[in-house]
């Protein structure tokens, strides 16, 4: 038996992330570069955040609700954090 164990995946909370994107001004949808609202606005307009995974490090991504709205070209719901919560 390995002597590593792997750890349990934790899921950041969506909320948690909105803010503290929002907090730099920086934040722009992964598919569409559409700037990242302030954070009540983030949070009302269903903004998401997804991980990605496969790379050696997870990458934090943010959707905004356009680009939610075309889950067959994007193949976004199956990644989708919020929907996970």
């Amino acid at each position: 038996m390995s002597a590593v164990k792997a750890r349990p995946r934790r899921l950041p909370d969506v909320h948690a992330a909105l803010r503290a994107i929002c907090s730099t001004g920086k934040g722009r949808c992964w598919y569409c570069d559409r700037r990242l609202p302030r954070v009540e606005q983030a949070m009302n307009s269903h903004w998401d955040v997804q991980r990605i995974e496969g790379e050696r490090v997870a990458s934090i991504i943010l959707v905004c609700p356009r680009c939610q709205l075309k889950p067959e070209e994007l193949q976004v719901p199956e990644r989708s954090l919020a929907a996970q919560l």
